[in-house]
């Protein structure tokens, strides 16, 4: 100090002098000798100059700039700098737990200790460890006690106070620190580092909205999660003699769901129910709807099991909940055959007709018809009977497939001519072979282009 002091008095400078003046300013500033080398910073120049250490250069400082003479220089930034830089990060995050990080790693503090109301009624408590980590923390809300003053900031009964701790519980650090609410029934501590009130509460504020924000969010979130595991299709279960795989692709990838739906109910007698379907339309109304259909027909297979008597209680059971979306679907049982292979039963309402795949490469249409459903009072429904050899394979899909409008000519669909010669090509492959060699070229296809919800479900009887 007494060295700087004397390099200080050649130009006329009293760096003492200068000290207790800029100490009180409520904007940073650091006072640079002609190499550059850090002379004098007052508290604030630790958040606002971060690189400012005494006796160290700084080559490249930011700021307003001030010449002191003799090559003296003096660099000024103010608080309202820290607290845009602030409200900038803070603006990046979504996410409570990211918000509280950067709330306590940019804090204007050497320590800063955040404190929420956690659930039934303990606390949360943030602070950034001596390796840069943040750690957390839960207690009992009496663990407060240890630190007088800070209940008061916590009820909201004080604007600010003073908060001392001896380190040991959460707190990690001991010493005086200076508490100011941050959210309700929370508090921010700052230990070292500028003891200005206003900096402080102003910093806490911006903060607050970014936790908030932060928090609601995240509950957003798991709102949105939860609804979205019910409206998602189930993993395929294992049936006996039964090879299965689906593509689902929505229209819109980014919410996972759409309009068309799939399932297999499996049996414990060894048979099972299964069922493709689509809503008109797509994205979130159409992916709500679809969650109806299925959980509707969830609800059915428990007492029928019959495809077309299934789908008239289906009808029944959409429009007196008030369907305004219509859905077309297959609905089919399957049955293992003691000789091999497999015997399905089909029924259909308004959906584009299942294809079936023979062993020596021919694609047979299977005839099933009926209306839509969910709209009109009086519908009719027919079934049929399929059955499938060893090695032989049902396709169900969705008319996103042959709807498919080709990436270079918007025109040009995918249509059923080119599905029957696709399907056709799949003979001898196993079900996964035949959804994926189906997705690949009906993808290839569109390019990069859009499309509209697009499912298949393989059916295929053990070799």
């Amino acid at each position: 100090m007494a060295q700087g002091y004397r390099q200080g008095a050649e130009t006329g400078l009293d760096l003492d002098a200068w000290r207790r003046l800029v100490d009180g300013f409520h904007e940073a500033v650091v006072v640079l000798d002609p190499d550059a080398v850090v002379r004098l910073a007052n508290p604030l120049a630790a958040v606002l100059f971060p690189d400012a250490r005494q006796g160290s250069a700084l080559p490249e400082p930011r700021g307003r700039k001030q010449d002191l003479g003799g090559g003296w220089t003096a660099w000024y930034r103010s608080a309202e700098d820290f607290l845009d830089r602030a409200g900038e990060r803070f603006s990046l995050f979504t996410d409570r737990s990211a918000a509280l990080r950067a709330v306590v790693e940019l804090a204007p503090a050497e320590h800063t200790v955040a404190v929420l109301p956690g659930l039934r009624g303990r606390l949360e408590w943030w602070r950034r460890t001596p390796d840069g980590d943040i750690a957390t923390t839960r207690t009992p809300r009496q663990a407060a006690a240890a630190a007088p003053g800070l209940f008061a900031v916590l009820d909201g009964e004080a604007e600010h106070a003073d908060v001392t701790t001896s380190g040991e519980g959460p707190w990690g650090v001991s010493g005086l620190g200076l508490a100011v609410p941050l959210i309700a029934g929370g508090a921010l501590v700052c230990f070292g580092g500028p003891r200005d009130v206003e900096l402080l509460k102003r910093y806490a504020e911006r903060a607050a909205v970014a936790v908030a924000a932060g928090a609601r969010f995240a509950e957003q979130e798991r709102v949105v999660a939860a609804l979205r595991a019910n409206l998602l299709p189930s993993p395929l279960p294992v049936v006996p003699g039964v090879r299965l795989a689906c593509v689902y692709e929505p229209a819109h990838a980014e919410a996972l769901v759409g309009g068309d739906f799939y399932d297999v109910h499996p049996r414990e007698d060894g048979t099972a129910a299964f069922v493709l379907g689509d809503v008109a339309g797509n994205g979130v109304e159409a992916a709500a709807q679809s969650g109806r259909v299925r959980q509707s027909l969830h609800t059915l297979l428990l007492v029928e099991q019959r495809p077309a008597r299934l789908l008239h209680l289906l009808n029944a059971a959409l429009r007196a909940a008030g369907s305004r979306l219509f859905t077309t679907l297959v609905v089919g049982t399957v049955m293992p055959v003691q000789a091999g292979g497999l015997r399905l039963t089909l029924a259909a309402g308004g959906h584009p007709a299942p294809l079936v795949l023979r062993a020596d490469g021919r694609v047979d249409e299977v005839a099933v018809h009926g209306g839509i459903v969910g709209v009109l009072q009086e519908v009719r429904f027919h079934q049929t009977t399929v059955v499938l050899a060893p090695g032989e394979t049902l396709l169900l899909y969705s008319d996103g497939v042959t709807e498919a409008r080709k990436g270079g000519d918007r025109q040009e669909l995918f249509g059923d001519a080119r599905l029957k010669s696709a399907l056709s090509a799949c003979a001898g492959l196993s079900a996964e072979r035949v959804a994926g060699r189906l997705k690949e070229l009906v993808f290839g296809w569109l390019g990069t282009a859009e499309h509209d919800d697009l499912t298949m479900m393989v059916v295929q009887a053990e070799g």
